[in-house]
């Protein structure tokens, strides 16, 4: 398989004992013949000598979970999609699972933080948007835009979904490659038909210099730098988690937001900044969810499991290899975390197991990273729908 893309950390090679969980179990619970067929876990039932063992079962891990599978969010709402494309904006037909919030932040500090700026970023074009100004730590002005169904007024409070971009990328992206405002129009997150709809936050991240350019400069290499935000320093003082937080408290303070419905989304290194935004504010977003993306570099400190999460990947991908993704995957079963994953082909559908290598060239597996899952969102949304922070009422009726 050809070289991926150079990146912040190398890859590792190891084996992966396909992360079935905690989630499918408890579904198996209630209906365990229906389920156990339609579960299933990455790679599985793919002969591991076939994957060069990078699928090698490792076997204490699936005694610790008793040997279920988890299926992949697609499959629990199999039923779901059969009924129909009016279905979409029907809401959701049992309770939210209600995290209790965590206090702080919980991500053990690392890195330093990124200011090798290539240069500031200007107002981005976004159409029919509102468009929210903040000026960072840093002095830079900062950007975000706001895409919100209409009369939100009148529905408010709404779920927030926060959107980061990818490198390279601007919030614009939403439109270009997404349906999310289609979507944010009538689709039912709530269960409530009153606040039907959902926010979308775009923050516009930060043109790094490339690793060559801070080289030069500084003589050192302190970071990779085509990443939109800056997931490398994981502290109190990352300039880019305040700024979403200035953005979402402007928002909150309208009373447009309901707290307990704040979710993260994003793709490629965009997905780092998803993850570590919901780690990073776990008392502040309930869930969140990546397209193309493996771990970030934040790592979980708090007791208990971090944030749930949903994990969409190609099974080809140049990027970040589904391997990688499913390193990660395995990872957060190893830390009791909710876990959903949705395996893509080239065409965005269900996809057995990771691509072999000599069948993922390096223009197949950049095409398939580049392409957004656009056929797949309501199964985020269905995602984001089984999730809301348990807040007191008292935070509750700051939001009426």
């Amino acid at each position: 398989m050809p070289q991926p893309q150079p990146r912040r950390r190398p890859y590792r090679t190891s084996t992966l004992d396909l992360p079935g969980v905690r989630h499918c179990r408890a579904l198996l619970a209630g209906a365990a013949a229906w389920l156990a067929a339609a579960c299933s876990t990455p790679s599985s039932g793919v002969d591991g000598g076939d994957l060069l063992g990078v699928f090698e079962q490792d076997a204490g891990a699936a005694a610790a979970d008793g040997g279920q599978p988890r299926p992949s969010a697609a499959r629990q709402d199999a039923g779901a999609r059969a009924a129909g494309p009016a279905s979409a904006a029907a809401p959701p037909t049992k309770p939210p699972e209600a995290r209790p919030p965590s206090e702080g932040s919980c991500v053990a500090e690392q890195g330093r933080p990124g200011r090798e700026l290539r240069k500031t970023l200007g107002r981005p074009p976004c159409r029919g948007a509102q468009v929210l100004e903040t000026r960072d730590a840093e002095g830079s002005p900062r950007y975000a835009c706001v895409i919100a169904p209409s009369g939100v007024e009148t529905r408010a409070p709404l779920p927030l979904i926060v959107f980061f971009h990818a490198d390279g990328d601007n919030p614009t992206s939403v439109d270009k490659e997404t349906g999310l405002r289609k979507l944010g129009a009538t689709w039912n997150l709530t269960g409530d038909p009153a606040h039907a709809g959902f926010i979308v936050l775009a923050p516009q991240g930060r043109a790094f210099k490339t690793p060559s350019q801070a080289e030069r400069e500084r003589g050192t290499k302190m970071y990779t730098a085509t990443a939109p935000f800056d997931v490398e320093f994981t502290g109190e003082g990352n300039v880019d988690v305040v700024t979403v937080d200035a953005f979402v408290d402007q928002l909150l303070e309208k009373k447009l937001v309901d707290r307990r419905r704040i979710y993260a989304l994003g793709g490629s290194y965009g997905g780092h900044m998803a993850a570590t935004y919901a780690m990073m504010r776990a008392d502040r977003v309930a869930a969140f969810a990546t397209f193309g993306s493996d771990a970030p570099p934040a790592e979980w400190a708090c007791p208990g499991p971090p944030p749930p999460a949903m994990a969409v990947y190609r099974a080809c991908d140049d990027m970040f290899p589904c391997e990688s993704v499913e390193r990660w995957l395995r990872a957060r079963d190893a830390l009791s975390a909710n876990t959903s994953f949705l395996r893509l082909d080239e065409a965005s559908r269900d996809e057995p197991h990771c691509a072999l290598r000599n069948r993922c060239s390096a223009k197949k597996g950049a095409i398939n990273h580049a392409r957004w899952p656009k056929s797949r969102e309501t199964d985020l949304l269905r995602f984001f729908a089984g999730h809301v922070l348990a807040l007191g009422a008292d935070a509750a009726a700051r939001d009426r």
